[in-house]
């Protein structure tokens, strides 16, 4: 795997983010823009580098959406309580800052959106984020949720990592099954670090799957990234037609565990090489992406 190394690549972070935050007013307005549009086919933006925004066939939905404001302080604040008031409803995963936005769920406090919230995360959900007047229920792993358009079943996610003693340290956090009413199925595992594909033997033969990428902890510089193989062989153990590599430029990590676009195309090359049927993506942020 060629990486560049730490010089390189804090140059390119940081190029990255200030090329983001210069075009971002004007990206968000062509994804919402875009994302509104009547469609009769299913589409994925990326809202950052693991949140999502959903039209599938006009059901419009999203996986743990937050603004670039959330990591970067100094970008552009959009009306997001405008922008998203389509938004039919909203999985959360967990509430590391990455994936939980409370100033955007404040503006979306009004909406008609339902919110899909994991139990350990319902007293942040209802008291911190003071969002216990909006509409959600509780995501329970095992528990099928039905909402309109959608089926939803959550299940835990492994967040969590085990040392070279056999402790484990992470947080708790919930991974889901989307199947729309129109075919479609979309798995989340979530932020994976222990790659046990025990955790997908139920969930198996999707559309397509969102693939964090976590190849080791402080690894992003090694020419050998230790739990490659796993990787490939937990995304594969679902049997996707479809796999979705994402959680790239995390801007507020340094170059050891920043994962980026060379290593993105190094893993895309390394499912190709273990099933060459299967599909894979790199999405841009902000560009719409057919699914």
């Amino acid at each position: 795997m060629a990486i560049p190394d730490r010089i390189t690549s804090q140059r390119e972070i940081s190029a990255r983010r200030e090329a983001v935050v210069s075009t971002y007013a004007e990206s968000w307005i062509g994804m919402i823009r875009a994302w509104r549009v009547p469609r009769g086919d299913d589409a994925v933006w990326l809202m950052y580098a693991a949140n999502y925004l959903f039209n599938t066939r006009g059901l419009k939905w999203a996986v743990d959406p937050v603004l670039l404001s959330n990591r970067v302080p100094e970008a552009h604040v959009p009306d997001a309580g405008q922008d998203l008031s389509d938004l039919d409803f909203v999985l959360l995963t967990h509430a590391h800052i990455d994936h939980a936005d409370v100033g955007l769920w404040g503006q979306l406090r009004e909406s008609c959106c339902h919110w899909i919230v994991p139990e350990h995360m319902v007293a942040f959900f209802t008291d911190r984020a003071s969002m216990g007047g909006s509409r959600y229920s509780v995501a329970v792993p095992g528990r099928k949720i039905t909402v309109e358009g959608a089926c939803i079943i959550p299940f835990a996610s492994p967040h969590y990592e085990r040392s070279a003693t056999g402790k484990t340290s992470g947080v708790d956090s919930t991974g889901y099954l989307v199947a729309t009413d129109n075919g479609g199925s979309y798995l989340f595992p979530g932020d994976v670090r222990t790659y046990d594909s025990g955790c997908l033997e139920l969930l198996a033969e999707v559309s397509a799957v969102f693939a964090h990428v976590f190849l080791g902890r402080s690894s992003a510089l090694e020419p050998s990234p230790p739990l490659l193989a796993a990787f490939i062989d937990f995304f594969l153990s679902c049997r996707p037609e479809k796999i979705i590599l994402s959680h790239l430029y995390e801007l507020g990590r340094e170059p050891e565990d920043c994962w980026l676009n060379s290593h993105a195309r190094a893993v895309a090359r390394a499912f190709t090489e273990a099933d060459s049927d299967v599909a894979v993506a790199i999405p841009e942020w902000y560009r719409e992406m057919i699914l």
